[in-house]
This record gives structure tokens, C-alpha cells and sequence, in this order.
């Protein structure tokens, strides 16, 4: 059977006093502050955790920003790092087509299966660099572009108007848009008429005599 203790009787009026006294006070000093004070308080309390949240919405708005900016800017970097690796590595198979073409372009029977072989692999090759962007530059029988040709002999023609491409010795390509290695061509030049010559050997003398 439990047994229940009896209420502690020693405790007198006086113990439980002090409690009641400190009660008593705090409803004193809370009845002492007029309602239009609470409200001022409340509007100063109110606009400080207004001022805070516009501080931490504005620091979260940044740094997000940042972080996007970070993202655009890692993904871009890689993107230049992959596209460097692939024109890297498409210069080197370049130079496997140049093969194929410089060992096609011997004379030999085209039914020869060792022929066909090499010239399937060789339309593979180009189909693929195709794929990734690669174009060839157009060469024979344009104008000369300094820019996308690289003259090794120029030749004089009384055939041409202008500087053009008379003969390709190297192939050369573009990557997306851009230059990846100028083609090597030879130049024909028009000859200069005899009246334009005879005047730059006078304007020569002239300067001399001077």
C-alpha cells in the first residue's frame, strides 16, 4: 500500500511571502509603463528586426549571385578546357589525313582492295573532323586571304587581276568558326603594266638624283 506523505505544516505564512511580494512588484513596475510607451517600444523592436531582415536578404541575394557567377564561370572554364583538348587533338589527326591524301594521290589502280581500304578510311576520318566542327578552307582559285592562306611562292600571271590561289600544297581547316591551321598555297600575282613600271623606275631615279 502506498503511503502519501502529509503536506509539510512547517512552512508558515512567511516562507511563501517573499513570493508574493516579488509578484506584486513586477505587476507594479509593468502598470507603471503607459501604453503609449509599449507601442513606441514595439515600433522601435519591429523596425530593428525589419532593418535585420533587410540586411540578411540583401547579404542572401549576393551571395547567390556570387554562386551563379561561380557556376558560369567554372562550366565556361571547363568548356575552354575541353574545346583546347579537342583542337589539340584534332591538329594531330590532321596530319594522319595529310597522310592519306599524299598516299591516295599516288597513281595506283582504284579497284586495288589495299586502295578502297585506305581511301574508306580516309572518308571516315574527314566525316568525323566534320562532325566536330572541322571545315577545309577553300583555296584554289580564290583570292588570296592572308588571314586564311599562307603563301610559300608567288608566281607572276598575266591570266589573274588580282592575287589568287593557284595551287594548294597544304590543306588547311577551320574549327567552329576559327582558324586552325592556314592552308599553304602558291600565289599568281598579276603582272605589273609596263606604263606602272616605267614610272616606279622614274619616281626611283628621281629620288636618287635627289
Amino acid at each position: 500500500m502506498a503511503m502519501w506523505e502529509r503536506p509539510d505544516e512547517s512552512r508558515t505564512s512567511e516562507d511563501v511571502q517573499p513570493v508574493a511580494d516579488a509578484s506584486s512588484e513586477q505587476g507594479e513596475q509593468t502598470a507603471e509603463v503607459s501604453p503609449e510607451v509599449l507601442v513606441e517600444r514595439l515600433k522601435a523592436e519591429l523596425e530593428e528586426c525589419r532593418t535585420r531582415a533587410e540586411d540578411y536578404w540583401d547579404r542572401f541575394l549576393r551571395a547567390r549571385a556570387e554562386l551563379d557567377n561561380y557556376r558560369k564561370r567554372v562550366a565556361r572554364d571547363v568548356q575552354q578546357m575541353v574545346r583546347e583538348g579537342k583542337r589539340s587533338l584534332i591538329v594531330g589527326l590532321l596530319e594522319v589525313v595529310d597522310n592519306f591524301e599524299r598516299a591516295l594521290a599516288v597513281e595506283r589502280h582504284r579497284d586495288d582492295p589495299f586502295y578502297q581500304g585506305m581511301a574508306m578510311v580516309h572518308r571516315q576520318l574527314l566525316a568525323l573532323l566534320e562532325g566536330e566542327g572541322v571545315r577545309p578552307i577553300q583555296a584554289v582559285g580564290n583570292p588570296f586571304d592572308p588571314s586564311l592562306h599562307e603563301a610559300v611562292e608567288v608566281t607572276v600571271s598575266e591570266d589573274v587581276q588580282q592575287e589568287m590561289v593557284a595551287e594548294e600544297l597544304r590543306k588547311g581547316y577551320t574549327y567552329e568558326g576559327q582558324l586552325l591551321r592556314p592552308a599553304r598555297v602558291r600565289v599568281a600575282r598579276p603582272a605589273v603594266p609596263q606604263q606602272q613600271e616605267e614610272g616606279a623606275r622614274c619616281g626611283e631615279a628621281d629620288r636618287d638624283g635627289s
